[in-house]
């Protein structure tokens, strides 16, 4: 007798391995299988996750961006707080400074006062050598306020080789110019007598002194005293006899020459 019940079961199986694909037409289309309802839950959950991080990227990013900007690239140094003590010794340094420029300023000033002293002692100088310079071309009368006894000339056959002024005995006789003394001394009817060689080779002749105050040799300068006026040698009264030999020559009137060497008689 045929086993119906294995037979049944065999169809029943067939059947229901074939129905399940033929119960569900459309689910496979040109060899592609189309996707469950679980697995389309699951597609949109996944596309909800990745829309939402998508979302909230921007933000993610600009954070650390921000933090990146404020945050110290690796390797820089930190800036080091300064100390008290550093800025105390910024000041002392700084103040140490300012005395050394105050004193090299002060050396520096007190050289250029000793600078300028010495300097205006250097010019006085200069102004005294020419000062003295100039005096030493400078001529004078050997007395002051002259008076006119006795002409150049000639007088009684013989020549009177000067001009005699008379003054009192005892009246100081200056150097006429800057020269040397080349006689001092008695000489004959000069009585006592000195003899100038002035800086021009000009010579003067003092006659009738009563005193000689220098001596042969002896530098003078214009204005300086030789000696005092005098009735000594052949004189008839007390007075100067002033003789002028340019260039140590002959004797010459010396008013002219006077007069040509700006003297006042």
């Amino acid at each position: 007798m045929p086993d119906h019940s294995h037979e049944a079961r065999h169809r029943a199986g067939q059947g229901t391995s074939r129905c399940p694909a033929h119960s569900k037409p459309g689910r496979v289309i040109a060899g592609l299988a189309l996707p469950t309802a679980a697995t389309v839950a699951l597609m949109f959950c996944a596309a909800g996750a990745a829309v939402a991080t998508s979302a909230k990227t921007p933000s993610g990013v600009f954070s650390q961006n921000a933090a990146a900007m404020t945050s110290p690239e690796p390797g820089t140094a930190q800036p080091t707080p300064i100390s008290a003590g550093y800025l105390a010794k910024i000041e002392q340094t700084q103040a140490a400074a300012t005395a050394s420029h105050l004193e090299t300023a002060e050396r520096n000033l007190a050289f250029v006062r000793a600078t300028e002293v010495a300097r205006g002692v250097e010019r006085q100088k200069l102004a005294d050598v020419a000062k003295r310079a100039a005096l030493v071309h400078t001529w004078r009368l050997p007395i002051t306020n002259p008076v006119l006894s006795s002409s150049f000339g000639y007088r009684w056959g013989q020549l009177h080789a000067g001009e005699d002024f008379a003054v009192d005995i005892g009246t100081p006789l200056a150097s006429m110019s800057t020269g040397t003394v080349i006689f001092a001394g008695a000489e004959s009817g000069f009585g006592n007598l000195v003899q100038v060689r002035y800086w021009d080779g000009t010579i003067s002749y003092y006659g009738h002194m009563s005193q000689v105050s220098v001596t042969v040799g002896e530098p003078v300068d214009p204005g300086q005293i030789v000696g005092l006026s005098g009735n000594t040698g052949h004189s008839t009264g007390p007075h100067l006899h002033l003789e002028i030999h340019p260039d140590g020559g002959q004797a010459v009137d010396p008013l002219p020459w006077l007069t040509q060497h700006n003297i006042a008689y």
